[in-house]
């Protein structure tokens, strides 16, 4: 009897279990850095795209606020980031982030009360060994909640901090993957990398392996991706104001559930 019945049946509204891939939008970058082009109106994005996407990765307020347009048989399944971090914010920026943070802003059972597929946490390396220790015990923690509740974890890694470079960029990837399914995460989500290492994660990995693009890629490129082992892709905001990101989207969908 499999107990974890109720998980299994969450994280195949977002990873299709006829072909076991997944197409996802992340819309929670405005939570950080404010609304970018494209995600000024979370209601008419959602509108837009809600067909499209097997699920939508959204912050506990956006979620609470458009639930009428997430969910169901015909829409994309709604996934619930459950932290903040000000990491994204560059020198640029008008508040520039002067100690970078990561705190919870949810947790699995409020994700579960909102109605989420699944709940989704940040993994940020690169910062230094405090916070990336209490990033650690912070998922951790909550990986043990989500087992509880039957909820999937996805673990977002992101190695951007300032002690990231070329040379250890790949090495990143590879120990942020394997601390985070010892952590207890269901998924994980990839940022882009070389196929080499797409591969090799993709055949050790014991959980779905998502890729993160910044761009709709190419039928080639997502086809090589899919070959490493990957389960499928993540857009992130940036990809939304390309001229003909309907169509491009509409296409990856469908080279995705061929």
């Amino acid at each position: 009897m499999n107990i974890n019945v109720g998980k299994n049946i969450r994280m195949s509204d977002f990873i299709d279990s006829k072909d076991n891939r997944s197409m996802l939008l992340d819309l929670t970058v405005t939570s950080s850095i404010g609304a970018q082009p494209g995600t000024e109106n979370i209601s008419e994005t959602l509108k837009q795209y809600n067909t499209i996407f097997d699920g939508i990765i959204l912050n506990p307020g956006q979620l609470e606020h458009h639930a009428n347009l997430v969910g169901g048989k015909l829409r994309a399944a709604p996934l619930v980031r459950v932290d903040w971090t000000n990491a994204y914010r560059d020198k640029e920026f008008c508040l520039p982030a002067a100690t970078v943070k990561r705190v919870s802003l949810s947790d699995g059972a409020d994700a579960l009360t909102l109605g989420a597929s699944a709940a989704v946490a940040t993994f940020l390396l690169g910062f230094g060994e405090d916070l990336e220790s209490e990033n650690i015990k912070s998922i951790s923690l909550l990986a043990r909640e989500c087992y509880r509740l039957s909820l999937p974890l996805v673990v977002d890694i992101r190695p951007i901090g300032g002690n990231i470079s070329a040379d250890n960029y790949t090495g990143s990837i590879k120990l942020g993957a394997s601390f985070m399914m010892e952590a207890g995460a269901d998924a994980l989500i990839l940022p882009e990398c070389e196929p080499e290492t797409c591969k090799l994660i993709g055949m050790w990995a014991t959980v779905p392996v998502i890729m993160r693009c910044d761009e709709v890629p190419t039928s080639e490129k997502a086809q090589r991706m899919l070959e490493a082992g990957m389960t499928g892709i993540v857009l992130s905001e940036k990809s939304l104001p390309v001229p003909g990101f309907d169509g491009k989207a509409t296409a990856l969908r469908s080279l995705l559930h061929q």
